[in-house]
C-alpha cells in the first residue's frame, strides 16, 4: 500500500465510522436487525482514483464477501463529500411488497443522509 493511500485512509477515517453509523441507523430506523457484517473493517480492496473533472485524489474502497462478490463501497472525494453503498437483499420487515436491495449514504461529515434502495418483491 502506498504511503499516500494510508495517509488518505487515516484522513478519512472518523468520516467512515459516521457512513457506518448512518448505514446501521437507516437499516435499523426500517426494522433490519441485522448489523453491517463488516462495519467498521478496512475495506478488501482500496485505492486513490484522479478526479478527471478537478484532478484530487479521491479514496475508493469496497468490501466483498469471502467468495469475492462485491458487498459494498465507498467514495470519498478530494473536497470531503462522499457516496457509500451496501448490498442488503434482504425482505424488508414492515412493507412486504418491497425487498430492500440496498442502503447509501452520501454527503459530508456531520451531514450525512442515507436510504433504503428498495425493490418490488415477487410475487409468491
Amino acid at each position: 500500500m502506498s504511503v499516500a493511500l494510508e495517509q488518505r485512509l487515516l484522513e478519512v477515517e472518523p468520516l467512515l465510522a459516521e457512513i457506518w453509523q448512518a448505514l446501521a441507523a437507516c437499516l435499523a430506523q426500517a426494522g433490519v436487525a441485522q448489523p453491517l457484517a463488516v462495519a467498521g473493517t478496512p475495506g478488501s480492496r482500496s485505492e486513490l482514483r484522479e478526479d478527471p473533472f478537478d484532478h484530487s485524489q479521491a479514496l475508493y474502497a469496497e468490501w466483498r464477501t469471502p467468495g469475492g462478490a462485491l458487498q459494498g463501497s465507498v467514495l470519498v472525494n478530494g473536497d470531503g463529500q462522499a457516496f457509500a453503498e451496501f448490498d442488503v437483499l434482504l425482505p424488508h420487515p414492515r412493507k412486504p411488497a418491497w425487498v430492500i436491495e440496498a442502503v447509501t449514504a452520501w454527503g459530508r461529515g456531520g451531514a450525512l443522509k442515507s436510504e433504503l434502495r428498495l425493490l418490488p418483491a415477487l410475487e409468491s
